[in-house]
């Protein structure tokens, strides 16, 4: 390799170059003592997660505790039965119509075998006439003679059969005999099995339907029974926080509405036996029915005598069973 060297020149605008040849290259120098540590790099993205180990047993399951006794509450008592109505007699039975006229017959059933033919009779028939001979038949022509026999001419043939002559008539039949003596009965043989029913065959057409008998007579009207639930007669809406039913109310939906506890007292000698009036809660304030000077209440509330409705929009029935006697049905407790 070659190196140029340029030196300026104090002269202005002039300069020496130097040229010289690389000389072989040196020994390598000892390494130099190692520098420090450079700053530490930063840390490297984290690695795939490896795959998961498999899951371990399942550790025993513990024992189960004892189950807490069921509660069962106090079933309510049940509601008298109202009474019911006695039931009207029955009315007379009318005529019955004439019976329908008879439906067609059926198809013919199959005809049975015919029975064995009779024995022969032993007595022979007259024997008919007999019937005219045929015709005779050409003389064939007479031979030379001959000494020796010439054979036999063919016979003619035969001449048509004549008809038949008419059949004579029947002799008289000879006289019956005697009736021989009847022997005596033989003993009764053992019935044979009853043969299979044959398939029955298709019934006849159904006949014209008789006409309707006329109508008996009416039975009495029975009493009348008790009065049921009818429609509602109407709406009596009462915001306080007590009320006495009055007979206006019977057959109307009385409904109470406060925020506070209600009181509805059922009163004495105002209704009568099968009267009905409706109650419904409007509200918070819970209904308390309670009974007036002797009255007897019956439900299934918690207290009998003064059962309440359970919530706001509970509806029950006050219904009067006897003189001052209620039973109350309804959302109680």
């Amino acid at each position: 390799m070659t190196t140029f060297v340029v030196i300026e020149s104090i002269t202005p605008n002039q300069s020496l170059v130097f040229s010289a040849q690389q000389g072989p290259q040196g020994a390598i120098g000892a390494s130099g003592a190692t520098g420090p540590n450079g700053a530490t790099g930063a840390t490297g993205a984290t690695g795939p997660t490896g795959v998961t180990g498999a899951t371990g047993p399942t550790g025993p399951t513990g024992a189960t505790g004892a189950t807490g006794p069921t509660g069962t509450g106090a079933t309510g008592a049940t509601g008298p039965t109202g009474v019911t109505g006695a039931t009207g007699p029955t009315g007379v039975t009318g005529v019955t119509g004439a019976t329908g006229a008879t439906g067609a017959t059926g198809p013919t059933g199959v005809t049975g075998a015919t029975g064995p033919t009779g024995a022969a009779s032993s007595v022979p028939g007259p024997t008919g006439a007999t019937g005219p001979a045929g015709a005779t038949g050409p003389t064939g022509a007479t031979g030379a003679a001959s000494t020796v026999p010439g054979p036999t001419g063919a016979t003619g043939p035969a001449g048509a059969t004549g008809p038949t002559g008419p059949t004579g008539s029947q002799g008289v039949t000879g006289d019956v005999g005697p009736t021989g003596v009847i022997g005596v009965t033989g003993p009764t043989g053992v019935t044979g099995a009853v043969g299979a029913t044959g398939a029955t065959g298709p019934a006849g057409a159904t006949g014209p339907t008789g006409p309707t008998g006329p109508t008996g007579l009416t039975g009495p009207t029975g009493p009348t029974g008790a009065t049921g639930v009818g429609n509602i007669a109407g709406f009596n809406t009462q915001t306080g926080t007590s009320y006495t039913l009055v007979i206006g109310d019977l057959s109307d939906i009385v409904t109470l509405s406060n925020a506070a506890a209600i009181t509805l007292t059922v009163p004495p000698s105002v209704f009568s036996a099968n009267d009905q009036v409706h109650i419904v809660q409007y509200g918070a304030g819970q209904v308390t029915f309670a009974q007036g000077a002797g009255v007897t209440i019956l439900s299934a509330g918690a207290t009998t005598t003064a059962p309440k409705l359970r919530t706001n929009k509970s509806a029950a029935t006050v219904i009067c069973t006897a003189s001052n006697t209620f039973l109350i049905v309804g959302d109680i407790v």
